[in-house]
């Protein structure tokens, strides 16, 4: 079975954003939100100046994972969590980017699509997402997005959580209906 989660990139790894996270995890993804491209230790200047930029952008994307091989696709460099619709492009045979460094692969197989973790390596560990089964999956995203934007509602310090939440649904593209093959809407 294939699993796809919006991710942010934080110290150590990624960060699976959803509905479910603890308090702790999500000031740790407010801080690698507004501390991405920045110099200095997180405060809460920080989220205040967030709120200030023209458009909030952030190191992430989606990961796949085929729970039955246990191969997992993570994001590459430069990737960002405001580009996770991009993979809707899929459905029309387009090919999103989806970074670099490692650059992940994506070539399109019978009914599917074999996303691999490094493009350059032959035999870099791949998993095959069923074209058909893409819609749900980025409504499965888009769900856990929406409930992340409810805990920062409930979480982010010194009242603004609601200015933020308002933010990043804006600028990570999160409540708007997913729109696939031009012609079909998914509904929350």
């Amino acid at each position: 079975m294939i699993e796809m989660k919006a991710v942010l990139e934080v110290t150590g790894g990624y960060l699976a954003l959803s509905g479910r996270m603890t308090r702790d995890e999500v000031a740790t993804a407010l801080a690698a939100i507004a501390e991405y491209g920045e110099d200095e230790d997180f405060g809460p200047e920080m989220l205040h100046a967030l709120l200030d930029d023209e458009l909030i952008t952030t190191a992430g994307g989606l990961e796949v994972r085929d729970t039955g091989t246990g191969v997992e696709i993570k994001p590459g460099c430069c990737a960002g969590l405001e580009s996770w619709r991009d993979w809707s492009e899929l459905l029309d045979g387009q090919v999103p980017w989806l970074g670099h460094s490692p650059q992940p692969g994506v070539e399109f197989v019978a009914d599917a699509v074999r996303v691999s973790q490094d493009a350059e390596l032959p035999d870099s560990p791949a998993c095959e997402i069923p074209v058909a089964d893409l819609p749900e999956l980025l409504g499965r995203v888009r769900q856990d997005l929406v409930g992340f934007l409810e805990l920062v509602r409930r979480w982010a310090p010194d009242g603004l959580g609601e200015r933020l939440a308002s933010r990043f649904d804006e600028d990570f593209h999160i409540s708007a209906p997913l729109q696939v093959r031009s012609s079909r809407t998914m509904s929350p």
